[in-house]
């Protein structure tokens, strides 16, 4: 039946009525224990359209419900990152040449040196070699012994030169790095641990493919290149890759590999080239277990998997990555095995200094610094001394990031911890990805100094490279973090 009541006008419609129309002071007073229900709601329907709610009986089961729908998506996602986590994990695992798994007598070796409890340090044998995806009978192009101290977040590592004049058990001496093509990481392992007395327990050999990947999945590293290199026999991709020069520039992995590799055009050879490779090894350490680079794990991962021969299971690896997250290039201490170049027979043999190679052994360890004639505090932190005062010697500031002020700013910090900035200026180029603190021949301890109160930057020495006038400078890159700001969240 057709309604003929009137329609209301349109200011009428929503208007209410005398008996519902409450003032707001009277609704905020409403108390949701004694009133009835039907004044609840119609007060609510009111409170709604002004943006409010006052049951708060109502609000609380709408968090509570809240709250359990959050609860369970987290609870959801971590159960599912666990499982991918461990199906990734195996993954992994089927990819990594797992030699001592298949050799009875390299298990035994590793077996041997395992009497450290988890955390203490321990010691490992690093190989760079050109073998292929799970061969083992290259020469190893690099060797290094190693203590890692996850506990202190410290690295001491020891380059023995590939030509070192040692004895390898059945074949009596050799250069050390026939080892490997004669007998594989269980030859090398037998004769390193000959050579030293360390406690090997476990080891890793990376291929050249594995190397160049590494670096390519983490966007490149960042190096500074002492000198010019051309060497057709260092690149392992042809000419196009055997150009490197010198600055300071990010290197993709080919030219990396060529970079590490090169000796030829170096003054003193392989001593050289050890010199490069453990620059280049803190380099990389401390860009791959940077923040950014942490949230492509598993790129690295996967360059590194079906390149490698090791004794460490994916869960050990993934845990010294965790444990070693953050940590910074100058908590790596490098040296070389000390010796000297020595022709004998018509042969080229590098001959170890026994007796100095000996108390270097000593001083790896007790975690001392590996060089008695560098001064550096043990908590791998800093390499600064007591006796260095920022008055003694000048700095220079410049800006090689190219923002705006960050050479005031660097330069006002400095001045108000009683450094002597002599220049504020700019590169001639904005491309410098991380900060540099460059020293003049005989003030490493003043730069080690200088980078332990701005708490970052790269420490390393002019080497002709750069031209200033003070003892130290400071280049700015693009990873500067105001230091003052940095001071007041200590």
């Amino acid at each position: 039946m057709y309604d003929e009541t009137p329609r209301p006008k349109r200011s009428q419609r929503r208007k209410p009525s005398a008996s519902n129309r409450r003032a707001p002071r009277d609704i905020s007073r409403l108390d949701p224990a004694t009133a009835s229900d039907e004044t609840i709601r119609q007060t609510n329907r009111r409170r709604v359209r002004a943006g409010k709610v006052i049951n708060p009986a109502a609000t609380r089961r709408r968090r509570r419900r809240l709250a359990v729908t959050i609860a369970v998506i987290v609870a959801l996602v971590l159960v599912g990152v666990a499982v991918a986590g461990v199906f990734y994990v195996r993954s992994i695992g089927n990819k990594i040449n797992a030699v001592s798994n298949s050799d009875p007598e390299l298990a035994k070796l590793l077996q041997d040196g395992q009497a450290a409890p988890p955390g203490d340090p321990f010691y490992m044998v690093l190989m760079g070699s050109d073998a292929r995806p799970g061969e083992t009978s290259a020469r190893s192009d690099s060797l290094m012994v190693a203590r890692i101290d996850p506990k202190n977040k410290k690295i001491q590592m020891i380059s023995i030169p590939r030509d070192s004049r040692v004895n390898i058990p059945g074949y009596g001496i050799q250069k050390i790095n026939a080892a490997a093509a004669w007998g594989g990481p269980t030859l090398v392992i037998k004769t390193i641990k000959e050579l030293t007395g360390l406690p090997i327990s476990h080891f890793v050999n990376l291929n050249f493919n594995g190397f160049r990947d590494v670096v390519d999945a983490i966007g490149g590293v960042w190096i500074d290149v002492p000198q010019d290199i051309y060497d057709t026999q260092a690149s392992a991709y042809g000419k196009a890759y055997a150009t490197v020069k010198k600055g300071y520039q990010k290197l993709d992995g080919r030219h990396a590999l060529t970079f590490v590799r090169t000796r030829h055009t170096l003054v003193d050879g392989d001593f050289g080239r050890m010199r490069n490779q453990q620059a280049f090894i803190k380099a990389l350490a401390s860009q791959a277990l940077s923040l950014s680079n942490m949230f492509k794990a598993s790129s690295i991962i996967n360059a590194i998997a079906s390149n490698l021969d090791t004794d460490l299971t994916p869960t050990q690896m993934a845990d010294l990555v965790l444990q070693f997250k953050g940590m910074k290039s100058s908590e790596i201490d490098s040296a070389n095995a000390p010796g000297g170049a020595k022709y004998m027979d018509g042969i080229a043999w590098v001959v170890l200094d026994q007796v100095k190679f000996d108390a270097m052994l000593g001083r790896m360890k007790k975690g001392e610094p590996l060089d008695p004639t560098k001064t550096t505090t043990t908590s791998g932190a800093a390499t600064a001394t007591s006796t260095v005062k920022p008055a003694d010697f000048k700095t220079t500031v410049r800006n090689g990031a190219g923002v705006s002020g960050l050479g005031k700013q660097c330069s006002g910090f400095l001045v108000k911890q009683g450094f002597k900035v002599s220049e504020t200026s700019n590169m001639t180029q904005y491309v410098y990805g991380r900060t540099l603190i460059v020293y003049q021949k005989g003030f490493e301890a003043q730069a080690n100094f200088t980078r332990e109160t701005l708490g970052f930057g790269d420490v390393i020495p002019a080497a002709g490279m750069y031209a200033f006038d003070t003892q130290v400078m400071v280049v700015i890159g693009k990873d500067w973090t105001d230091p003052a700001a940095q001071s007041a969240r200590r």
